[in-house]
């Protein structure tokens, strides 16, 4: 499973979010953030699956150790409602997912019930 960005900590760093497809039409994305990442800017690569959209760093952001940076990375999976409406996340969406409008540099993403696809429970953040 990914590993979402937690804390304001997480996206300091951010200068842009380069999104790869037109995201109003996508209810969500599953987010990853990706720590150990070779460069601050450039198109980032998360296993098989489709990249929707990645963060990219102000030239000075420190890495993390030599040469590794984090950046977050938006993808999303074949089962996916914006692949399968009537699939698995008909209603709800999986832990990682946030609601890609809500995605801003230095700013964490939600949920929210356009990404549920109905009414978000109050115990889901």
């Amino acid at each position: 499973m990914s590993e979402k960005a937690r804390s304001l900590s997480d996206v300091e760093f951010e200068s842009n979010i380069v999104w790869l497809k037109d995201i109003s039409s996508i209810p969500y994305v599953r987010e990853h953030l990706e720590k150990f990442a070779s460069r601050r800017k450039g198109k980032l690569k998360y296993g098989k699956y489709q990249i929707i959209g990645y963060s990219e760093l102000e030239s000075d952001a420190p890495s993390r150790m030599p040469g590794c940076f984090s950046r977050r990375v938006f993808w999303l999976a074949d089962h996916d409602r914006f692949y399968e409406e009537g699939g698995v996340y008909k209603v709800s969406c999986p832990m990682e997912a946030v609601d890609p409008l809500t995605v801003k540099a230095k700013i964490l993403g939600k949920k929210t019930e356009r990404a549920w696809n109905g009414t978000l429970p109050k115990d889901v953040y």
